[in-house]
Order: C-alpha cells, then structure tokens, then sequence
C-alpha cells in the first residue's frame, strides 16, 4: 500500500507540473509583437468580453495580397506603431492607392463600438505604418478591432465629386492602449 501512494504521489506531481508548463506557454504566446503573421481569432483580454456579432461582421481575416501585419492583440492608441507590408494587387497597383483603418472595440456587454479611423502612412504597395494617439476612451485595455481598406482609382469629376473604389484589405484583433 505505501508504493501505492508514492505512485499516486509521483502522478500528482507530474500532472501539476506539465500543468505549469502548459499555462507557461499559453502566457508566452500571447506577447503582441509588430509583424508577427499570426492573427488567428479572440482569445485573451484583461476585459473579457464574449463578442455580439450574429452576422460576421467582425470576422478576422487577411487578404494574401497584405502579407505582414501586426500579431493579434498588439497595443494600439498609445503612439505604439503598426506596421503592415501590401503588394498592391488589390488596389490596381495604382501608386496612388491609400490604406487606411477603422477602428472598434468590445464593450463589457459584448457589443462593438465603432471609434473612427483615418489613413495608413504611404502611397501605392510596400511598407505602410499606423502610429496614433486614443485619448479619453472606454476602450482601454479591451479587446477590439483594426479594419484595412484600400482606395484607388480616385478622381473628381467635372461637379467636383470624388470617385474611386473601395476594397477590403482585412480585419485584425487588437487591444487598445489609451493616452492619459
């Protein structure tokens, strides 16, 4: 009977620490780093919120024609910046094509809040970057959402109304950092 409990002692131990080892990893894989490819889905938040979205519309994707972008969850609003690689094929390879975002977050309720956006720094394809400022927010530390959109073929016509087209880049998890 003692070798017994010296058994089960040794399967307790060993469940515990393969158990650290797990939540080891599972922290260590959620550190937001600039570039990493890895948007997958929301997963983790300091304010957890489960996401109201019966219609997809905050759907996580990524255009092939963006082939860098942030990892999911990287801080943004606080002058972190973001950076993002675009080829271009999806906007023509108009050289004049601009990036720009749209930003959201997750209330505790679970639904989003839309929270303006503006454009993405650079012209064309290559490297663009998005560096800005979110001051007196409720969306500090939430979980929430970056959507890219490219424009081009832009022009005004003879009444001075700007044409173009629009077309969806991507929608990548973030958490917002707020300026205080």
């Amino acid at each position: 009977m003692p070798k017994l409990g010296i058994i089960i002692g040794a399967v307790v131990a060993g469940v515990v620490i393969i158990g650290g080892v797990i939540t080891a990893v599972v922290v260590n894989n959620n550190n937001s780093k600039t570039g990493d490819t890895s948007q997958t889905e929301i997963k983790d938040s300091s304010k957890k919120a489960a996401l109201n979205d019966p219609d997809g519309v905050y759907k996580l994707f990524s255009d092939p024609s963006v082939t860098k972008y942030p990892q999911a969850h990287a801080l943004f609003g606080n002058g972190q910046t973001l950076t993002f690689e675009y080829d271009g094929s999806k906007t023509d390879n108009d050289k004049y094509a601009t990036l720009s975002y749209q930003l959201f977050y997750i209330q505790d309720n679970g639904d989003v809040i839309p929270m303006g956006g503006g454009n993405v720094e650079g012209k064309g394809s290559g490297v663009f970057t998005l560096s800005d400022k979110v001051f007196n927010s409720s969306a500090k530390e939430r979980n929430g959402f970056l959507e890219l959109q490219g424009t081009y073929n832009t022009s005004v016509d003879d009444n001075y109304k700007i044409t173009g087209s629009n077309v969806k880049l991507g929608m990548y998890a973030i958490s917002f950092d707020v300026s205080e």
